[in-house]
């Protein structure tokens, strides 16, 4: 069943890629002293595709794209995504108080179109505005710090931050009806939970098989490779002496085992390696509790020096191959710090672990 559901996202995508040009024409007005308007692609990292000349206030343009195309509209510091439907689009440009263009705090306003793009408008509009209110926060928070608040200010930021991301989660949500997720999950997808994007995995929507959704479903396969509920993934690394390990050496004999991914170059893993040293101080040999230290360093001198210097005293492996590091590549990790803890059993039950949620989820298994 999976190489059929497989072969039929390719050929889905594969539809997609062959799929005709589609003429497209947005025009509209500028009040302001623009003398210029651009069309982007924005799958192509913002490429200008055509500038547009504003004569007597107005411009138009007409041009040739793939059908469903996500493409924008606008000026060097603000755009407005459309996508090419074959019904054209008018917008305009104004000037607020300082000058930028602007609608009511926004850069652009879609005037007509299609439904779906119309719709579109509005959700970049909503999205904008959580954007803006966790910016405020953000602001006001970093004018109250002081030396004894940092720490009470960043978690009221990590908050904010969780309320900004479900923010702009509820709104897609409000159109999976549509094609407007593909705009916007590939922007998003790393700063999602693998279970809030699986809540936007769904094939039978408009907007999955759209070509701009290919990397989003990679990552969010690669990102499965780690979650809770299944058993862990056996990989064969060299440690510090060049011996090879499996993790099965460990895992699945009866401990709990932490697989610590890490890098010497990685300031936030070496500001996280005390409170990992902490925890395996406390349960290690007596609470049957292992860590597994796996480096992406591609240095092995400077790989044995941060190891030293940490104070880490468990077993460390690397095969020195960086973000190619083939356990890495196994468990779906993407960023650091990460890491995947294993049940005695050999069951992924957590992952990404740090700080006060590690010491908590050790505590909740190993305390009496």
């Amino acid at each position: 069943m999976k190489k059929i559901l497989c072969l039929a996202v390719m050929l889905m995508s594969a539809m997609w890629a062959m799929a005709q040009d589609r003429e497209f024409t947005v025009s509209g007005e500028v009040r302001s002293g623009l003398k210029e308007v651009y069309v982007y692609d924005l799958k192509k990292d913002f490429k200008k595709i055509a500038t547009i000349e504003v004569v007597n206030g107005l411009f138009s343009y007409t041009g040739t794209k793939p059908d469903g195309a996500i493409l924008g509209i606008g000026a060097d510091e603000y755009y407005l995504p459309f996508f090419n439907d074959g019904t054209p689009i008018n917008v305009f440009f104004v000037d607020n108080e300082n000058g930028d263009m602007k609608v009511d705090g926004m850069p652009l306003l879609l005037m007509s179109g299609s439904e779906q793009n119309i719709k579109l408008a509005k959700t970049d509009r909503a999205l904008d505005e959580v954007n803006a209110t966790f910016t405020k926060v953000l602001m006001d928070l970093n004018s109250k710090v002081t030396a004894d608040n940092q720490e009470e200010l960043r978690k009221e930021a990590v908050k904010a931050y969780e309320v900004a991301q479900n923010g702009k989660i509820q709104e897609l949500k409000k159109c999976r009806d549509t094609m407007i997720p593909a705009v916007y999950l590939p922007g998003m997808m790393q700063d999602m939970s693998y279970d809030a994007l699986k809540d936007f995995m769904i094939p039978s929507t408009p907007y999955y098989n759209h070509p701009d959704m290919a990397p989003v479903k990679e990552y969010f396969e690669t990102i499965g490779l780690k979650q809770p509920g299944q058993p862990f993934h056996d990989v064969s690394v060299p440690d510090e002496f060049g011996r090879q390990h499996k993790l099965s050496e460990w895992c699945g004999k009866g401990n709990y085992v932490l697989v610590d991914f890490w890098a010497s170059w990685c300031g936030p893993c070496r500001q996280e390696m005390p409170n990992v040293v902490e925890c395996y101080s406390q349960y290690h040999g007596k609470k049957k509790f292992d860590v597994i230290g796996i480096s992406l360093d591609e240095n092995a001198s400077a790989w044995k020096a941060a190891v030293k210097k940490l104070n880490m005293p468990w077993t460390q492996l690397s095969d020195l191959k960086g973000w190619k590091s083939e356990a890495a590549a196994a468990y779906g990790v993407m960023a650091i710090p990460s890491n995947v803890l294993i049940d005695p059993k050999g069951q992924i039950i957590a992952t990404d672990l740090r700080g006060d949620a590690l010491k908590e989820k050790l505590a909740e298994l190993l305390d009496d």
